[in-house]
């Protein structure tokens, strides 16, 4: 499990510097009404959380302390009582929640101690809860609809050779999808942007030496995070073949991948009306991204703005 799938950008959080004052902590506390806030150092590094509780006490300590007296107190001068320890990137599942059993959230660091983002304890109960109502009592780690694979996958690169049988899932999965009038691809077409241009690569599925269904996925980038990502555009296991947990394992050689290749994050799109594949993705750990819409330009639309 990538833990960045519940990460909040450091864009996203409320944070001081360590050379901020006690007026400026207080004020960004009152303002966003937390209790706790990290601390970085001007180079980006994480140092430690502050808490109101900790601005407290030095008020206490200081007695006739006033607004104007506390503008010219550095936060590293305060003590601080608490210590939301971060964790890397690459931290295991398990090393998260237990960090987050006593902390409200998990400053997370790049392999540099810098800061990039933290995990709320919140996100962490409600991936567990999530995975309470999609797997049943005394299964919780079995996926819905999809046991433990009958037959382990082999897996490979497509060459060449596999131009047909890409271009037969292509169109396989666009008539599930509802799309098959749209599709306009070609075994041209295909030969010049994925093994010519190199724009994408297609992951084959095989069992017993039989082609079971295809990955096609290419990279993206995170400006906010710094690293490379890898973006999932189609996935399709033949209806012979389904129901045999061999959807998970190509989900699985594909965060492999991801990892080997040290992205930070995998990443796809579901039809709004496949309530069961959401499902699905949920019980592997992923999460809808809420709160963003997908915008496109093709066609005319694409063509107008080139101009």
């Amino acid at each position: 499990m990538n833990i960045l799938l519940f990460l909040t950008p450091k864009n996203d959080v409320a944070y001081l510097y360590d050379d901020f004052t006690l007026r400026q902590a207080l004020e960004k506390m009152e303002f966003h009404r937390y209790s706790a806030i990290p601390v970085l150092d001007r180079e980006g590094h994480y140092v430690g959380t502050i808490t109101e509780g900790d601005l407290l006490w030095e008020i206490k300590n200081r007695c006739s302390l006033d607004m104007r007296q506390a503008e010219g107190i550095p936060l590293d001068q305060i003590p601080r009582r608490t210590c939301n320890e971060p964790v890397r990137v690459d931290t295991t599942m398990e090393m998260l929640i237990e960090k987050a059993l006593n902390q409200n959230f998990v400053p997370v660091v790049d392999d540099r101690g810098c800061f990039i983002g933290l995990v709320k304890r919140k996100e962490i109960i409600r991936y567990c809860y999530e995975r309470m109502q999609d797997c049943p009592a005394g299964f919780a780690t079995r996926l819905e609809k999809e046991g433990p694979a009958t037959q382990e996958l082999s897996f490979r690169i497509a060459t060449e050779e596999d131009i047909p049988l890409i271009l037969y899932y292509i169109k396989q999965l666009a008539d599930y999808e509802q799309l098959g009038q749209e599709v306009t691809a070609t075994e041209e077409v295909l030969w010049e942007y994925l093994f010519r241009q190199r724009r994408a690569e297609v992951l084959i599925g095989e069992t017993e030496g039989q082609p079971v269904g295809y990955a096609l996925f290419f990279h993206n980038f995170s400006t906010i995070l710094g690293r490379a990502g890898i973006y999932l555009e189609d996935l399709y296991v033949h209806p012979a073949y389904r129901g045999k947990g061999y959807g998970r394992l190509f989900l699985r050689h594909l965060a492999q991948i991801a990892l080997e290749r040290q992205c930070v994050r995998l990443e796809w799109a579901s039809l709004d009306w496949n309530e069961a594949a959401g499902r699905f993705y949920k019980a592997l750990g992923a999460r809808p991204m809420e709160g963003w819409t997908t915008y496109r330009l093709d066609g005319e639309a694409l063509a107008r703005l080139a101009e």
